[in-house]
């Protein structure tokens, strides 16, 4: 955690993006930094996608905002490959860490209902961002301390 110049402690927050499920443009990614600033240091940044079939503009946006983009396979006995990267990840990484006070997950897949769940019982914030309302899980919006739609971002 960090001092700001009133001195208040500012807290560390986690990106964690299922680039598979949820798609922005650059602009929108730049208002997703913009957005997790205002709740914190940024501290860590991770997107999941299986890169090989992305364009690699794509690649290199994520590089330019230093996110770790992370290569998750896909294929039909593989489906939720990203899905279960993510979560083992943010088992590992994120949740012993009390530093991070907040997570931002990007998705909108009812997969992540358990972690968010599990975040939360270790005092985290978690804030769910998804492309469209339709396409995103009931369970995992309510299960949310906050929701929002990619376009409420800009």
């Amino acid at each position: 955690m960090l001092n700001r110049p009133d001195g208040l402690v500012m807290s560390s927050v986690a990106i964690l993006c299922d680039w598979q499920n949820v798609r922005g443009t650059q602009a929108q990614l730049h208002c997703l930094m913009a957005f997790a600033c205002l709740r914190g240091t940024i501290a860590f940044k991770r997107t999941y996608a299986h890169w090989r079939r992305e364009e690699a503009q794509w690649e290199e946006v994520f590089d330019d905002l230093e996110f770790e983009c992370i290569n998750t396979p896909s294929s039909k006995r593989k489906k939720n490959n990203a899905d279960h990267k993510l979560i083992a990840h943010c088992r590992q990484q994120i949740l012993p860490r009390p530093d991070i006070k907040t997570v931002i997950l990007l998705s909108g897949d009812g997969d992540f209902k358990g972690l968010v769940r599990d975040l939360q019982a270790k005092g985290k914030e978690v804030i769910v961002i998804a492309q469209c309302l339709k396409k995103t899980s009931r369970k995992l919006r309510q299960a949310a301390d906050e929701f929002h739609l990619w376009q409420q971002l800009c």
